[in-house]
Order: C-alpha cells, then sequence, then structure tokens
C-alpha cells in the first residue's frame, strides 16, 4: 500500500468514526470528536486561517447573540455552563473552516459516508432476522433501524447514484449497492426520510432537464436504466413480500392521507399524537421566539420550556429559531442557502443529498445531532477554502 493510499484509509476511518453515535442521556447524540482533526491541523500549522467573507460575520454575529443573551437572560444564569456547552457544540459548524480542505479530504469524506450508509443499512436488515414485523406491526418503528441516521442514507444514495468510474464492474454495482441503502432507509420507518428522497429526486430531474446542464440522451438513458434495474430487482427477488410492513407503513402515514370512511388519517388538533404533537411545539416555539425575538434561549434547547425537562424540536429550523431567534434562524437560512449554491457548482452529489438534508429538517433535528454536525461542519468547510482561494 502506498504512502498516499494509506492516508486515504486512514482519513476514511477517521471520519466513519465521526459518524458514529455515542448516546448521552435524553438520546442525546455526543459525539462530538470531530472537533479534534481540526484541532490537530491547528496544532501543527502552528496558524489559524482566517474565515473568510460573510462565514466570518455570521460567525461573529452568533458570538454577539450568545453573550448579549447571556448577559441579559439573568433568568437562566444558573444555566451558565450548559448555554456554553450548547453555544460551543452550535458553533462546531464553523470548526473546519479554520483548516483547508483538500481533494484527498473530500474523497475520504465521500467514502466514509458510504461506507457508513451501507453498515446501517445492512444492520437493519441483519435486524430482522430478529424480529417477526408481523407480530411488531408499526412498533418496528423503534425496533428497526434508526430515524436519527435517515438524512445520511439520502446523502449516501445521492453519492451512489452520481459516482463515476471506468470500469463496467464498479457501475454495475451501482444497482445493488443503491438497492441496499434504499431499503436501509424503508427501515428506519421515517416519513422524513422517504419525503426528504422524494425532494432530493424532484430538485435532480430539475436540474436534469432544466436550462444549465442540456439533456442528452446518454443522461437520459442511464437514470432510465437504473430505476429499471431497481424495479427488476424489487419484483422478482421477493423484496416486496419480505419487507411488505415498511411499504404498507409508508403507505398508509404519508401517501394515504384519509381512511376509506373519510377520516382523517392525521389528527392535527392531538397533541397525544405525531402529527399534534409537532403543531404543539411549533405554537410553543413561535410564542417563545416571539417573546425574545433577537436572541431566543441563547442556545439552550427546548427543555427548558418542556413539563419533563427533555425533548426535541422536531424540525433543524424550529431548533435554531429556539436557540437563537429570528435573527439566529435568518443568519443559518442565509449560511445554509450559500453553502447550496456553492455545491451545486463544486460536487453535483453532495449538492442533490444536501437539499435532501434540508428537506428532512423540516421534520427533524439535522445538524443539531453529532454526526449531521459534522457533515456540516466539512461541508462549510469545503466552501471555506473555496472562499480562500478566490480570495487570494
Amino acid at each position: 500500500m502506498t504512502k498516499d493510499n494509506f492516508i486515504t484509509f486512514s482519513l476514511v476511518g477517521l471520519f466513519f468514526v465521526f459518524m458514529g453515535q455515542v448516546t448521552l442521556g435524553a438520546a442525546f447524540s455526543g459525539n462530538y470528536l470531530f472537533i479534534i482533526f481540526p484541532l490537530l491541523f491547528l496544532l501543527k500549522d502552528q496558524k489559524i486561517k482566517v474565515l473568510p467573507g460573510d462565514i466570518k460575520i455570521v460567525f461573529y454575529i452568533y458570538c454577539f447573540i450568545f453573550f448579549i443573551a447571556w448577559l441579559l437572560q439573568y433568568s437562566y444564569w444558573h444555566l451558565s455552563m450548559r448555554k456554553l456547552i450548547s453555544f460551543i457544540l452550535f458553533m462546531s459548524m464553523f470548526s473546519y473552516a479554520l483548516i483547508n480542505i483538500n481533494e484527498r479530504m473530500i474523497a475520504a469524506f465521500k467514502i466514509a459516508i458510504v461506507a457508513f450508509t451501507l453498515y446501517l443499512s445492512l444492520s437493519n436488515l441483519n435486524e430482522l432476522r430478529s424480529f417477526d414485523l408481523a407480530t411488531l406491526g408499526y412498533a418496528a418503528k423503534n425496533q428497526v433501524g434508526n430515524q436519527r441516521f435517515g438524512f445520511l442514507y439520502i446523502i449516501g444514495f445521492w453519492l451512489v447514484f452520481f459516482f463515476q468510474s471506468q470500469s463496467l464492474l464498479m457501475r454495475l454495482a451501482k444497482i445493488p449497492l443503491l438497492l441496499i441503502i434504499f431499503l436501509g432507509l424503508l427501515l428506519t420507518f421515517s416519513r422524513a426520510s422517504i419525503v426528504g428522497l422524494i425532494i432530493s429526486g424532484l430538485v435532480f430531474l430539475i436540474v436534469l432537464f432544466g436550462p444549465m446542464i442540456k439533456l442528452t440522451t446518454r443522461n437520459l438513458v442511464i437514470f432510465l436504466l437504473y430505476g429499471i434495474g431497481i424495479g427488476i430487482v424489487v419484483a422478482f427477488s421477493g423484496i416486496y413480500e419480505y419487507l411488505a410492513l415498511p411499504f404498507e407503513y409508508f403507505g398508509e402515514r404519508l401517501f394515504a392521507f384519509r381512511f376509506s370512511d373519510g377520516s382523517s388519517n392525521f389528527d392535527l388538533t392531538n397533541p397525544g399524537s405525531s402529527e399534534g404533537y409537532r403543531i404543539f411545539l411549533m405554537k410553543s416555539i413561535l410564542e417563545y421566539a416571539s417573546s425574545s425575538p433577537l436572541f431566543g434561549s441563547g442556545f439552550l434547547g427546548i427543555w427548558i420550556i418542556l413539563d419533563d425537562g427533555i425533548g426535541s424540536a422536531h424540525g433543524q429550523y424550529n431548533d435554531v429559531l429556539f436557540r437563537t431567534g429570528f435573527i439566529g434562524l435568518a443568519l443559518y437560512l442565509y449560511v445554509l442557502q450559500r453553502l447550496g449554491s456553492y455545491l451545486y457548482k463544486a460536487d453535483i452529489g453532495l449538492f442533490i443529498g444536501f437539499i435532501g438534508v434540508l428537506a428532512f429538517g423540516l421534520f427533524h433535528e439535522t445538524f443539531k445531532v453529532s454526526h449531521g454536525a459534522f457533515i456540516l461542519a466539512f461541508l462549510i468547510g469545503m466552501w471555506a477554502t473555496e472562499l480562500r482561494r478566490k480570495e487570494i
């Protein structure tokens, strides 16, 4: 093995570890080891890269929000240490912007995402051997798979889809790999994952047929062949019968909006239902943010207003709004928009996957959980490296 290959494989292994979940209390994802990576570079080079352009301005505004919120929200002074930790974890999204991300790192990052997604998918399929889905019914959602990783499947799916190789064998291998990832996604029983994959697929079609990329017979044939290939495998392998419950679950919970008797399949007024509880949380977050529009909670989580002292905002943007107020949310959306614009030009696979993650974030936290924080930090690092290159 050459030195270059050894470094690449080492990076893949390291990034793979960064995406693992370490559960601390209330299902908190506490694997923030990814922050060590840029710190090692800083120790080696003895020099911090200057945050470029708009990234630096956003960084300083978030620091200002934290300081002023800590100063003025004296009712939370007893939570100062927890507020500081939450702030540091939130700001970890800028950690990789302090170093230059090279092509080898990007390649290792993409391989690690695909490898981790395949690992999750195969683990989900293996778990089926221990459960009787027909007996479990919809309770299988909490037994098989993990919806917290749902958005990783979306990124992994599109990275495999857009993988380019001169090898016929590698190109043919894409169909079973895409199928494995898709089945793994189904077994998370996460409606947000399906919605994210569908929306990212629609964006892909817009890009494919849009004016900025010429429609070629080759592109259309490739897309159709992959679709037909996956369809044939599903139809003739017995997969549908084997995984009938996930298909039934998504059919009822996502696509069948009404029962046959005409009654609504979604009870938005009942906080005891999944959909009703999300509406309740959204109203609570908007009420709180309206009472503190400039600073939100000062980076504390929604648990401070819930009776049991634990809980999730059930949405990445809900969470940011609660923690930072309307100004903080506007800045966050601005960063995501600029990052998306960069990815569109830099890497179409990461861009389409990123769109799916943004859609997933409407229903669940994405970049708040540690593996999502690593993904966002690395992508911002790629963007920051490109901005510095343009400033030279």
